[in-house]
């Protein structure tokens, strides 16, 4: 059986294109259910017992369907918002999907590939329809997509529950903190432990709420060397943006002085609250170190003054609004939250926010995650690895993936007939590889140490020695010390091993070479060697520059040639611009956007995205402007997008990746440029 006949009778009959691709899975699949979804198509495909043994599927596959000649993002947009459809979201396997298309097969790989969320594997239709494709196609074709992707190696902070291990009983814990108790939390650990991670997962958990979550990086320039008053005006602003595009509904915020700041920040709470109808407003500040008096750093010293004020603002306004607007700090030194007085001042948030230490996962958790990504990533996974994982490792989510991604490259991951069995043997094998590569994020995690705990930093170096007795006499002396480092995971239970090997080792080895290099330094002037790259940010603001300045003049166009087409009329204008703009979990119905406002407003919200597909969906308008060269203006609208992505999030950038934003920035530029264009405001 291919197609269940209850899918049959309810969709594929009436299809019959579908229903002859989707009876071609029957190699490993059952086709359950089937629909349409906007311009595609979704099935339900059930793996048969040979599929579930190989790749070990507990549930369905998403499988969606592009009978469309060229693969694009909405295909990925399907994915996400049908993952996210209570009706499918507990029904289908959280990682992997099947395409079905029509397009071209490099194209679709490329575009794939830049999704980092799903393991998502390309079928065409034409191979699919093959006679003689095979009997062993379709697991060859999972296994090889599997077999090319490093699912361990993920170094970025979790941005899906997809990948989100270990974590959510304190997920939960601190929602209930700050929602049903209306109290404030504090988060800290090691670096690379995961509390980024679990602030977007607390994030996520309240997206489909009334309540406004917003995420602050103070070590972003823009808010730990800015003013106490500025970073309220700058929460309050972005605030207001987050209420605009995930709840659809305004708020008006102030201008902020130092006079003023704290009555201003209390009117915005206020106004955000009841003019975006919400619960709860909460506020979620990472790397809160680099706004911490004392050891903030060279470009934060003004917080030894500012700490205060702006704690004394977001603490009377909590009270004032009866706990509704509360708030999150996380690093890896508390001292924001346990600290009693700054300098003879009462710090405002002493024991206010409760700190939460970022313990390392059990080995229940560490059996959870690697044995979910292991059966993604092709492997079977013998149970005493488990153990050995998280006693060689401490616990320490990152360095175990890091671990587990050297393992998943020595063994056959891309056999379609079986998985890869790993048992401590595959582990300790590539003990030298592993050591090497994680020598990195050692570094990194001591650099916190060294930065924030220096003198706990060389009482570790110590104890790495060997020297127990001048330990057993400080740890006395000093039993704080001790607690910090059995919350941070460094020592074991009986406090005299430490939890990761690998780190003692380096501090043996280079522990006090390591304190020499970082210890001249203050953070931010540090050599480039000891710390991850850093963008080159006039580069960033080069390419920022020019995606803005064609977006500014793709939004006049769009509003002039459809105006001119509509006969200036703006309803006919909106209805059309919102024709061709897709739907997405934060804008159910793009329409909406135009209630009561007119189309020139609206335009300044709208994303490199959204611009490309309002000028192919009247091609007929605008493409003589692009030459009629359509795939062209799609490939170079993709680039362009592609460096909002590279500036929105400060990364690196390659020179590959500057020179094809250069080309494409200068391909539209040439088109745009005969074009006399309006000044004002839209």
């Amino acid at each position: 059986m291919s197609i269940k006949l209850e899918a049959t009778e309810a969709y594929f009959n009436v299809r019959p294109q579908e229903r002859d691709l989707a009876s071609r899975l029957d190699e490993g699949f059952d086709v359950t259910y089937g629909r349409s979804w906007g311009d595609l198509a979704m099935w339900l495909s059930e793996p048969k017992s040979h599929m579930r043994e190989r790749f070990g599927f507990a549930k369905e596959l998403l499988t969606v369907y592009s009978q469309h000649k060229r693969t694009d993002a909405r295909v990925l947009t399907a994915i996400e918002n049908i993952s996210r459809t209570p009706e499918f979201k507990h029904r289908i396997e959280r990682a992997i999907v099947l395409l079905v298309h029509q397009g071209d097969k490099i194209e679709t790989r490329q575009l794939l590939q830049e999704n980092l969320d799903w393991i998502i594997v390309p079928i065409s239709a034409d191979e699919l329809t093959n006679p003689d494709r095979g009997t062993l196609f379709l697991r060859a074709r999972i296994a090889d997509t599997i077999g090319t992707l490093d699912l361990f190696g993920m170094s970025s902070p979790i941005t899906s529950d997809r990948y989100f291990f270990g974590r959510n009983d304190l997920v939960q814990q601190l929602i209930v903190r700050m929602l049903e108790r209306r109290e404030n939390a504090g988060l800290f650990g090691l670096r690379k432990t995961g509390k980024t991670s679990v602030l977007f997962a607390v994030s996520r958990r309240l997206e489909d709420q009334p309540i406004l979550t917003e995420y602050i990086d103070c070590q972003n320039p823009g808010i730990h060397a800015a003013r106490w008053w500025q970073v309220l005006e700058s929460v309050a602003e972005r605030c207001a943006d987050s209420l605009r595009r995930r709840h659809k509904r305004t708020a008006k915020t102030s201008r902020y002085d130092e006079r003023n700041g704290g009555n201003l920040f209390l009117s915005d709470v206020r106004a955000l609250l009841s003019d975006g109808a919400l619960e709860n407003v909460v506020l979620l500040f990472d790397e809160i170190e680099y706004m911490t008096p004392r050891i903030s750093g060279a470009l934060g010293q003004h917080w030894d003054q500012d700490f205060v004020p702006l704690w004394q603002t977001i603490r009377a306004v909590h009270h004032e609004v009866k706990g509704r607007l509360t708030f999150a700090v996380a690093g890896v030194n508390p001292a924001a939250v346990t600290t009693s007085h700054f300098d003879q001042t009462p710090n405002p948030i002493f024991q206010l926010a409760t700190p939460t230490y970022l313990t390392p996962l059990t080995v229940s958790q560490v059996r959870d995650m690697v044995r979910t990504i292991g059966r993604y990533s092709g492997m079977a996974i013998d149970e005493p690895v488990y153990k050995y994982l998280a006693e060689t490792y401490g616990g320490h989510p990152f360095l175990i993936r890091i671990a587990c991604s050297e393992v998943t490259r020595s063994v056959d991951t891309k056999n379609p007939e079986r998985r890869a069995v790993v048992n401590v043997r595959n582990v300790t094998g590539q003990e030298s590889v592993i050591r090497a590569r994680l020598e990195r994020p050692i570094r990194d995690i001591l650099l916190s140490l060294v930065w924030w705990y220096p003198e706990e930093y060389d009482v570790l170096s110590i104890l790495a020695d060997g020297d127990d007795g001048f330990v057993d006499e400080y740890l006395g002396d000093d039993p704080a010390s001790v607690l910090r480092f059995a919350h941070y995971g460094l020592l074991t239970e009986d406090r005299r091993k430490f939890a990761i090997k690998d780190l003692q080792d380096f501090l043996k080895a280079n522990g006090a070479k390591y304190r020499k290099e970082i210890s001249p330094f203050r953070r931010g002037d540090l050599p480039p060697e000891l710390l991850p790259e850093v963008p080159d940010l006039t580069l960033l603001g080069n390419l920022f520059e020019k995606r803005s300045a064609i977006e500014l003049k793709l939004r006049r166009v769009i509003l002039m040639y459809t105006g001119v087409k509509f006969n200036w009329d703006e309803k006919k204008i909106a209805a059309n611009i919102a024709k061709y703009m897709k739907k997405r979990s934060d804008r159910k119905d793009p329409a909406s956007l135009f209630t009561g406002r007119p189309p020139k407003d609206v335009m300044n919200e709208l994303f490199t995205t959204d611009l490309k597909d309002i000028i192919l969906g009247h091609w007929d308008v605008f493409g003589p402007l692009f030459d009629k060269k359509k795939a062209r203006f799609d490939m170079n609208m993709d680039t362009l997008n592609k460096a909002r992505r590279i500036d929105g999030h400060s990364k690196p950038v390659s020179t590959q990746d500057v020179e094809d934003i250069q080309n494409s920035y200068g391909w539209l530029q040439a088109r745009l440029a005969s074009v006399s264009l309006p000044m004002g405001n839209s």
